[in-house]
C-alpha cells in the first residue's frame, strides 16, 4: 500500500510541467527534439500510471476475494462415533469408552463385538442430516447473473428498435405506393387525353383532304363538260 500511494502522489503532477521539465523545455534550442523528449517522458508517466492502476485492480480484487472467503460460513462437521453436532470432538463423551475398548494397542479386541456402533449385526439406517447450501452466490456466480440479465436487456432493446424502424419502413413503403399510384393514374389520364386529341387530328386532316379531292373532281367535271354539276 506504500508503494501505490507513493505512485499516485507521484502521478498527481503527471497532468503539469515541473520546473525541471519547464527548464527542459526552455534550454532545449530544436522544437523537434523538445516534442520528442516529452513525448517519451509522457509515454513512460502513462506506462507508470497504467502499471499503478493496474496494482490497485489486483489488490481490491484480493481483499475482496478475501472478504468473500470470510464471510463463507463453514460447515459443522459431525462426530464420527456419536455423530452429533453439539460438542467438539475432543469434548466428546464417547471418547474415554472408546479409549478403553481399543486401548493402546492395534491388535484385535473382542469386546469391540459389544459396542453398538462396531457390532456386525444390522444397523437401521440413521438420521443423516443434509448438507447447508451456501446462503451467498460466490463472486463468479453473481458475475455471470449481471451479465446475463445485462445481455437479456440488451436485446430487449434491440427488438424494440427493430420493430420501431421496421413501422418506420412500412410507413414510407406505404406512403411511396400511394404516391406511385397517383402518379402512374395522372400519367394515364394525360395519355389518354393525348391519344384522343391526336385521334380528333387524324380525322380532321383526313376530313379535309377528303373534302379538297371531292371539290377537285368537281372542278375536273365542270371544265370538260361545259356544264356545272
Amino acid at each position: 500500500m506504500n508503494f501505490l500511494s507513493y505512485v499516485a502522489e507521484l502521478s498527481r503532477g503527471w497532468d503539469e510541467p515541473n520546473a525541471r521539465d519547464m527548464g527542459r523545455m526552455t534550454s532545449q534550442p530544436n522544437a523537434k527534439a523538445d516534442m520528442y523528449i516529452l513525448k517519451e517522458e509522457i509515454d513512460m508517466k502513462a506506462k507508470i500510471a497504467a502499471m499503478a492502476r493496474r496494482l490497485e485492480e489486483l489488490e481490491m480484487k484480493k481483499m475482496q476475494e478475501m472478504q468473500a472467503i470470510s464471510q463463507t460460513p463453514l460447515q459443522a462437521m459431525s462426530w464420527a462415533i456419536c455423530l452429533s453436532y453439539e460438542h467438539l470432538v475432543e469434548e466428546c463423551p464417547t471418547i474415554p469408552v472408546v479409549r478403553e475398548m481399543f486401548g493402546d494397542c492395534n491388535t484385535y479386541n473382542s469386546n469391540w463385538r459389544d459396542y453398538p456402533n462396531f457390532s456386525w449385526k444390522p444397523q437401521p439406517p440413521q438420521y443423516q442430516q443434509p448438507a447447508q447450501a451456501p446462503q451467498q452466490a460466490s463472486n463468479l456466480e453473481q458475475a455471470i447473473v449481471n451479465l446475463s440479465n445485462v445481455g437479456e436487456d440488451f436485446v430487449g432493446a434491440q427488438k424494440s428498435m427493430n420493430a420501431q424502424l421496421s413501422q418506420r419502413i412500412d410507413n414510407v413503403e406505404s406512403s411511396l405506393n400511394k404516391r406511385m399510384d397517383g402518379i402512374q393514374n395522372d400519367l394515364s389520364q394525360k395519355i389518354d387525353n393525348l391519344q384522343y386529341s391526336i385521334s380528333r387530328l387524324t380525322n380532321l386532316k383526313a376530313h379535309k383532304r377528303e373534302s379538297s379531292q371531292v371539290r377537285d373532281l368537281k372542278v375536273v367535271i365542270t371544265l370538260r363538260s361545259g356544264k356545272e354539276v
